[in-house]
């Protein structure tokens, strides 16, 4: 028969995958008695967690996906204090934000919407009033409705709290109800497209297409039609009208990735339509209004290209009205942790899973590493690591790819430490419970300690005994390592 400790641990596993099956919700300057009430109110929508103030928030937001915060907004003495929710807006801005105000005036909750918050909580006398409020508002909130658009709108948010992803947003929302031409540069996977759809979506022309245009990969007899359209029978096998990416980005951005792979010859014609408005189509004899705004993005140094011949100097005064240059991200490693949370979620999102964060070695393993190919690079590993997860955090097994491209000595002395500890800790369990077929009883001898303390070593590392059993001694649940044996037969 199970013992009592075999029991309580089949209970605690039961627990752990219930809770793993909810998301994380955070509720920020609430004392921890309502925080309580709270949680087992709401139990069944998500797992809610505790955070004294804005400045614990963040670190606890750098440390785990969560889906949505709760913040308790003001104080008696001031009940329109909105830094909080500015703060966590501007680090976190893909998390919703709950505003729970003790100040009920309308003007309150529409300065609340205006700072970022999802919805505004009116003020509450308990927790089972708050806890109602919160309930309609989680349910019906639009993105929960729709997951498509929670993801594209996840997809393209710009992230970073470094200085220079600071100052960069700061004067991206300055020009983006403007029209005037914008040039992103940055090396290879930086986030130059991400950052001009961010512009895109901050401005005036946000209801307008964004038509992208990868330069690169239209062929260089084609590359006229493609930007101004063409007319039938403007050249063999033109049968019918064909729309160029200029009128079809009518009202709104079209982006030029890569602007230096424009052909030379036909640079003229770019200048022209950015300088006069006017363009015509292949074959037309008519000219056409262009009302696009123009943002071009380039992963060359333009005024080499310009020095070298390879690109018009005059095109190039043109398209440099203003200028933003993305930093590698092995230039802002600040931003490592609070991107890794983002790319986990929106990964989250699109694959139907719940993993709550990462372990402390591999977020140490993510900052480390020099990334190549800067976001885009990290982005791709996030989502192999949420699809081959199988815990509640993403541990530094599951980032081999970074791992063993980084060195130790990279690492602060306390994270070394750590890392090395535990993987010696896992690598000599997991050893043990090779040499004995996952016999728990007998590696907890060997190693001289209690069973108790074994079980807490394999949790901490995340090893399952069960795995290390022969195959044809598995009983029927072959995910707990403690069902009772089938007798061979």
């Amino acid at each position: 028969m199970p013992t009592s400790g075999h029991q309580d641990a089949r209970r605690r596993r039961r627990r752990g995958a219930a809770a793993a099956a909810r998301p994380a919700a955070l509720f920020v300057g609430a004392e921890r008695r309502w925080v309580q009430e709270l949680a087992a109110i709401l139990r069944d929508l998500f797992l809610l967690e505790a955070a004294a103030d804005s400045e614990s928030a963040l670190e606890a937001l750098d440390q785990r996906a969560y889906a949505a915060v709760i913040l308790r907004l003001g104080s008696p003495g001031n009940p329109t204090d909105f830094t909080p929710l500015r703060r966590l807006h501007g680090s976190h801005p893909q998390i919703p934000i709950y505003a729970l105000c003790a100040d009920g005036r309308a003007e309150t909750a529409f300065a609340a919407g205006r700072m970022g918050a999802a919805a505004y909580l009116p003020p509450a006398e308990s927790a089972a009033e708050v806890g109602r409020v919160l309930r309609e508002a989680w349910t019906r909130q639009p993105e929960r409705r729709r997951p498509s658009e929670g993801l594209e709108r996840i997809a393209w948010q710009f992230v970073g709290r470094s200085e220079s992803i600071r100052r960069l947003l700061e004067d991206a929302e300055t020009v983006a109800n403007v029209d005037s031409t914008v040039l992103i540069t940055g090396e290879h996977g930086t986030g130059k497209e991400v950052l001009a759809r961010w512009i895109h979506h901050q401005g005036h022309r946000s209801a307008g297409p964004f038509v992208a245009v990868n330069c690169p990969a239209i062929p260089e007899s084609l590359f006229e039609s493609e930007l101004f359209g063409h007319e039938p029978g403007a050249f063999t096998d033109a049968r019918e009208l064909r729309r160029g990416r200029f009128e079809l980005a009518a009202g709104g951005v079209l982006f030029l990735d890569e602007i230096t792979e424009t052909p030379l010859h036909l640079q003229p014609k770019l200048l022209r339509a950015l300088d006069t408005a006017e363009y015509y189509r292949v074959g037309g004899e008519e000219p056409m209004t262009a009302n696009a705004r123009v943002i071009c993005s380039s992963n060359r140094d333009l005024q080499a290209e310009v020095a070298n011949g390879g690109f018009r100097e005059d095109l190039f005064y043109r398209i440099n009205v203003v200028w933003f240059h993305i930093p590698p991200l092995r230039e802002r490693r600040e931003d490592i942790a609070l991107l890794a949370q983002h790319f986990l979620r929106q990964t989250c999102v699109e694959l139907g899973k719940q993993v709550e964060g990462f372990a402390p070695e591999a977020l140490s393993f993510l900052v480390a590493y020099d990334w190549p190919g800067n976001v885009r690079e990290l982005a791709k590993l996030i989502e192999r690591a949420v699809i081959f997860c199988r815990t509640a955090r993403i541990g530094p097994e599951l980032l081999a790819p970074v791992a063993a491209r980084t060195p130790l000595l990279s690492l602060p002395w306390d994270d070394a430490r750590d890392l090395v500890l535990r993987q010696f800790e896992r690598n000599y369990v997991s050893a043990l419970l090779s040499i004995y077929g996952g016999a728990v009883s007998r590696v907890a001898r060997a190693m001289g300690i209690t069973r108790q303390a074994l079980y807490k070593t394999m949790e901490r590392a995340q090893l399952d005994p069960a795995a290390f059993r022969p195959r044809a001694r598995r009983g029927p649940g072959p995910a707990d390592p403690h069902s009772r044996r089938r007798p061979p037969a």
